[in-house]
């Protein structure tokens, strides 16, 4: 699937064609549930938190400036948004041992059958361990390229790096990457 510059689907958008905006969702939304994921150190939480992250980035969209990219906006849309929900997450668990109302469980939150459900949560946790370990000049490009979206002459430019050397080193973290998530997945 060929998808549109992140510009022209904003423009779509704010000319009324509302359903682009999933194009951008598509796009991101395993990197916003995984920054999310960083915070919320809960995968039920963090698929809650992105989702308001995409409601709260398509109300605001007619704010974006296009003088960056739309991942960073996005991005600190995600960060913001997950600790404004881990303060009113604690706030809730202080009126929750008050209440009489807390002792309810609601069982219907999970009624998706594991096996029509690809957890995206779960393989961004399993993944980001495996970042982690990586050697630091390694996870620095890592992080550039797949999590800030920055493209190979970005990187370049921002480690005064050879864009040959860039794409060679990426390509060295991710097979390290793919042999790490292997053996785990083998044990």
């Amino acid at each position: 699937m060929n998808i549109e510059d992140d510009h022209q689907i904003i423009q779509s958008c704010l000319s009324g064609n509302t359903e682009s905006f999933r194009h951008l969702v598509d796009k991101y939304q395993v990197r916003i549930i995984n920054t999310c994921y960083k915070y919320t150190k809960n995968s039920d939480d963090a698929e809650d938190v992105a989702q308001e992250v995409f409601i709260k980035a398509y109300s605001n969209l007619s704010n974006f400036k296009f003088d960056s990219k739309f991942y960073s906006w996005l991005y600190r849309i995600a960060v913001n948004t997950s600790l404004n929900y881990i303060n009113s997450k604690e706030k809730r668990r202080e009126k929750e041992t008050i209440s009489e109302e807390s002792c309810q469980i609601d069982d219907n939150s999970h009624n998706n059958d594991p096996k029509d459900y690809y957890d995206l949560v779960e393989l961004a946790s399993r993944v980001q361990p495996l970042i982690d370990k990586l050697p630091e000049d390694l996870r620095a490009l890592i992080e550039l390229y797949e999590i800030y979206d920055y493209t190979y002459e970005e990187i370049s430019i921002k480690l005064s790096m050879p864009i040959g050397t860039v794409r060679s080193r990426l390509h060295r973290a991710r097979n390290m990457l793919i042999s790490d998530f292997k053996n785990i997945n083998n044990e």
